[in-house]
């Protein structure tokens, strides 16, 4: 059981299982901002009209939440009012949609916040805020550098990926520097705590979750299955949060997994049923009896049940070789899903620092 003489938190990425023969070389990353350039695309569109201004941003070396402070200081309004759909890396080119509130205001000259690192690529009007959560995918650009690698090596892994996808591992980012996150949390949840704002409440809970969600898949790699249909799974249709159950796997179900029609799910951990059963069941149960700290925590603080796919296929992966030691790969991952979790089955990736 979880204790606080055995939790190792900051090795946990590091240390989860790879399903392509791991890291073909090391490659210099993010080492310039335009190394790594996220769009984001939103599950709708504005309407057109409404009280909320919907300003799509691309932002230079900015976190997301320094530009809706910045927005809210130009619009004149409150904090709260601003809203995004979900955070953005801040050393990175980003293109994202924030909402501000403006009832009965007409918009300002949006085009007085641009700057060497903010440009205003499109303004509308919508009836609601931007609710958190609300992005149907994000398409990703990255430049690896001082990878040199042999070609028909690394065209082969890429071929690989993009056909079978990868473990949809959460990464680094989730768990905080050194996976503070976990051991913060896991003092709250052994002490009984409070959390000290609504804020790291979230992002405590968030990063317990993803922990037991990729221990479960951890162990469904190490067993061949996270990408196969097991005797008690539960699908997740592609490209939501809709799942199922089927009590027999047909050749209906293993096909619609090979067409990535489907995907076998992992728990995100809290109160309700699991709907698995049989031998899926005692995976995922054995890991929450290893956790029973953090489940019990997650149970008091009121945490609904969820699942989430165990695997995730990027699509549209496009390789280009710039030189004999950069690369450049691009893709689409749904909502969710990070890009860390594609390039480590390819590079290993380090910063300028580690290198």
């Amino acid at each position: 059981m979880l204790n606080s003489s055995n939790v190792f938190f900051e090795g946990h990425v590091a240390g989860l299982p790879y399903v392509h023969g791991g890291a073909l070389a090391t490659a210099l990353f993010r080492s310039k901002a335009n190394d790594f350039i996220v769009n984001e695309q939103l599950s709708f569109s504005p309407s057109g009209e409404g009280e909320h201004a919907f300003i799509t941003l691309k932002k230079t070396g900015l976190n997301t939440d320094s530009v809706a402070q910045t927005l809210a200081k130009f619009s004149a309004v409150k904090r709260r009012d601003v809203a995004y759909a979900g955070m953005k890396d801040r050393h990175a080119i980003t293109t994202q949609t924030f909402s501000v509130y403006l009832p009965g205001i007409k918009d300002p000259d949006w085009s007085l916040l641009e700057d060497s690192t903010l440009k205003v690529m499109n303004v509308a009007r919508h009836r609601k805020k931007l609710k958190k959560g609300a992005i149907s995918a994000n398409e990703f650009t990255i430049t690896l550098r001082q990878c040199p690698v042999d070609r028909e090596q690394l065209r082969q892994k890429v071929e690989k990926v993009s056909l079978m996808g990868v473990p949809n591992y959460f990464m680094e980012q989730r768990f905080g520097f050194s996976g503070h996150n976990l051991k913060q949390a896991f003092d709250i949840f052994s002490q009984h705590e409070s959390f000290k704002s609504k804020r790291v409440k979230g992002l405590l809970l968030s990063a317990v979750r993803s922990f037991l969600f990729n221990n479960v898949l951890a162990q469904r790699v190490a067993a061949g299955t996270w990408n196969t249909a097991m005797e008690g799974d539960a699908f997740v249709l592609n490209g939501t949060r809709q799942f199922f159950v089927e009590e027999f796997i047909d050749e209906e179900i293993r096909q619609r997994i090979i067409e990535h029609d489907i995907h076998p799910s992992g728990p995100l951990f809290g109160i309700g049923s699991s709907a698995v059963f049989a031998a899926v069941k005692n995976i995922e149960t054995s890991v929450f009896k290893e956790n029973n700290v953090f489940c019990e925590g997650l149970i008091r603080e009121n945490v609904d049940f969820s699942r989430r796919s165990l695997r995730v296929v990027p699509e549209n992966l496009q390789l280009e070789m710039r030189d004999k030691e950069t690369t450049q790969l691009s893709f689409k991952l749904p909502s969710g899903s990070y890009a860390t979790a594609v390039l480590r089955e390819i590079f290993d990736t380090k910063t300028d620092r580690e290198l």
